[in-house]
């Protein structure tokens, strides 16, 4: 027999609780401790928050599925049930800090939007250590990229939803029954007034329920923008549709393809007396098989690149403009037609693209100086029907006189980097990216970016722009007395400048990440499929010597660091790209608002171990493949990248709108899993090494099937490489 809604006051497992009933569960909330305790409909309980220290009740107030209550000095709690949701809000007047809930262990699985989701087995030792350390203290709005996460208890899942998502941390404790969790909000001097509010749904035994509890909640707070909206605002907007992405790399003027003449090359240069090469390139002048060696001639141009940056000094697009018209005046007749010169934003790069049968892409400029040096590559982007767009950045300011001009975006200014950079509580600034300069105040740098954006733009049409960190949910309390500003309005000055750019320009935004709490602007976002790790691992970063090292910052037209295909170490294997610990959620919240994928350091073939788990993930998830492209790889890179885009491109167009509803594993061990989408759009992967059999369809091992509503089928084969 159901308890009556009226018995609100009842005895419980918890000393001196208050009970709320629904029709879906009974919750069991003791007022001085917070302690909190589900009844299920079986009778079974199940704890939701551990008991904190007590403080002093007064105030209380009670009704059939709601209670009210002030706790302690200062602190008021309003509680509510409503169905499934239990909400708990907490509210003050002034500073201070609250732990709830206190997430017991004993989940068998943790669901963790960690960039696109995870779903951590509570007694996996790897994950036990990297949570306990690498994550601990993870806050809501950069760690975490839905502010959501899932406990599964088997026949439950438990979703706990921040619905303020800033000022919060988190940290995980593991024990002999599984992970606990602490959860914590800090009401700052900057922002005390806003409440503390959190929802804890009981779901069934989906792994996405989280994330649609998160999407539903962002579609009723307005949150949630789809991505045809987004898109219909920019005049290219579709194009974002069904495209592939790319970054090309390389900047200087010319590249070996562009002489004709390398004898005539070398004689022009030494007539020339004003260019002074340095001893390596006057050395290459002098080297007898320069005509067909491309490493020598790679090293002469560069020096020559170098050299005219030394004699025509600047890095904007009249400079640029002042070199090319050099180079036509005293090295012409060596060279071929100047509107196919350059290297990654070239005449010639596009054209390659194009020949390798790539109809829709985006592509990025790694630096925007590529732009200024052939504004005419940008064009023919665009003609051939592509997005292009650069790269661009608001949040670490350099001192006038830095030793690293080569960052263009962060050369904001003297008066930025002395008044501009984020004041900690402590009183000091806060250090910025790869402690350089300091991070800095979003609306302090609005009239730079509002200056600088529309002057690349007037010499560069491009046609999309990427701002790096701005979405990535990595927002500051600015403590500087001048300029206050909470994580709060840090969030909506990033999304006012995206909002900005992407109106003055009408061009797509694209960021980093694209995390929800700073979205609603982006169409676009790279980071979440793969994301950086082993940040302070001497192997990766520093031993040159190791089979790990990611690489050299070098050379300029082809970083070793994002061409470079490495090994991973096998504990990073192990938690990052283990297709049985990953899971679709942020995908489930944001398929039809943003289009995700890889972040640019990592694309499918950094790792040797890791590629093929790569493709087929993107593909299952429906998301794009990103590429590191040179014209030395194009050769080999460019069929590859086309055999992933043959399968994403037709079923992007098709879902690009559409819900990402279902994720299933299709056996045991979750070597195949199924998504499914509104339309009914059915995707297979077999990540293991046997065929597997979906009704008359045989999937073979490393591949993918997709099931169309109509019963037709397509199918993709993880590719030999190299």
């Amino acid at each position: 027999m159901r308890t009556p809604i009226l018995a609100l006051l009842a005895f419980s497992p918890l000393a001196q609780a208050l009970t709320l009933v629904s029709s879906d569960w009974q919750i069991d909330l003791d007022p001085a401790t917070l302690a909190a305790t589900a009844r299920l409909a079986n009778g079974a309980l199940l704890p939701l928050s551990l008991p904190d220290q007590a403080a002093a009740v007064s105030q209380l107030k009670q009704g059939a599925s709601q209670a009210s209550w002030q706790w302690g000095e200062g602190t008021k709690v309003d509680a509510a049930l409503k169905e499934s949701v239990l909400t708990l809000k907490f509210s003050r007047s002034s500073t201070g800090q609250i732990s709830w809930p206190l997430i017991p262990s004993g989940a068998k699985g943790l669901l963790l939007p960690l960039f696109e989701g995870s779903y951590i087995p509570s007694q996996d030792a790897a994950w036990r250590k990297a949570l306990s350390k690498e994550y601990a203290g993870i806050n809501t709005t950069e760690g975490l990229s839905l502010p959501v996460l899932g406990l599964d208890y088997g026949k439950q899942v438990v979703s706990v939803l921040f619905s303020n998502p800033f000022n919060n941390e988190l940290n995980f404790l593991p024990d002999t029954k599984g992970i606990a969790i602490k959860t914590s909000h800090d009401f700052t001097q900057l922002d005390f007034q806003r409440p503390y509010e959190v929802q804890i749904a009981l779901n069934g035994s989906d792994w996405l329920s989280p994330a649609r509890r998160y999407r539903q909640w962002a579609k009723d707070n307005g949150k949630f923008v789809p991505l045809k909206e987004k898109l219909a605002a920019a005049p290219d907007g579709e194009k974002l549709i069904g495209a592939s992405h790319v970054y090309v790399w390389g900047q200087n003027l010319l590249s070996p393809g562009d002489v004709n003449d390398w004898a005539g090359l070398n004689a022009a240069i030494l007539a020339a007396t004003e260019i002074k090469l340095d001893a390596t390139g006057k050395k290459m002048l002098l080297a007898k098989d320069i005509k067909t060696n491309r490493y020598e001639q790679g090293v002469l141009l560069n020096s020559l690149d170098e050299a005219l940056k030394n004699h025509i000094k600047g890095r904007d697009a009249a400079a640029y403009k002042a070199r090319k018209t050099w180079l036509i005046q005293h090295l012409g007749k060596a060279l071929t037609d100047p509107q196919t010169w350059g290297e990654g934003a070239s005449g010639k790069m596009v054209a390659a693209l194009e020949k390798a049968g790539l109809p829709k892409l985006w592509i990025g400029l790694p630096q925007w100086e590529a732009g200024f040096a052939n504004p005419e590559a940008i064009a023919a982007a665009r003609k051939a029907g592509y997005l292009i767009g650069p790269y661009d950045s608001y949040d670490t300011a350099l001192p006038d006189g830095n030793n690293n001009p080569g960052w263009s975006s962060a050369q904001l200014g003297q008066d930025a980097f002395l008044r501009c950079g984020i004041m900690l509580k402590n009183g000091k600034r806060k250090t910025g990216f790869q402690g350089e300069g300091v991070y800095v105040n979003q609306d302090c740098v609005r009239p730079l970016l509002e200056k600088r954006v529309p002057a690349l733009q007037a010499a560069s049409p491009y046609n999309s722009w990427f701002l790096d960190v701005a979405a990535t949910g990595m927002i500051f309390d600015d403590y500087d007395p001048a300029k206050p500003t909470s994580e709060a309005q840090d969030a909506l000055n990033r999304e006012d400048g995206m909002a900005w750019t992407g109106k003055k320009l009408g061009v797509i935004i694209g960021s980093e990440d694209g995390h929800a709490v700073a979205n609603s602007q982006v169409s676009f976002a790279h980071g979440l499929q793969t994301r950086g790790f082993g940040w302070g691992d001497a192997d990766m970063r520093k031993n040159a010597a190791s089979p790990y090292y990611l690489g050299r910052w070098w050379p300029n037209n082809q970083p070793e660091t994002f061409f470079k295909t490495v090994s991973i170490k096998p504990e990073y294997q192990a938690l990052f790209f283990n297709p049985a610990t990953r899971v679709p959620l942020f995908q489930a919240a944001f398929h039809d608002s943003i289009v995700t994928t890889h972040h640019w350091t990592l694309d499918p073939l950094k790792f040797k171990q890791t590629r093929s788990i790569n493709e087929l993930l993107e593909q299952l998830y429906n998301v794009p493949p990103l590429l590191n492209l040179s014209l030395e790889t194009n050769a080999k890179r460019l069929p590859y990248l086309k055999q992933l885009d043959a399968f994403f491109r037709p079923l992007h167009q098709r879902l690009a709108y559409q819900t990402l509803t279902n994720f299933s594993w299709k056996n045991s061990d979750g070597s195949v899993q199924e998504t499914q989408f509104s339309d009914s759009t059915r995707l297979i992967a077999n990540f293991g090494s046997s065929p597997y059999k979906e009704g008359a369809h045989s999937i073979a091992a490393l591949s993918v099937l997709a099931i169309l509503p109509d019963g037709k089928t397509l199918t993709f084969q993880s590719p030999k490489w190299p």
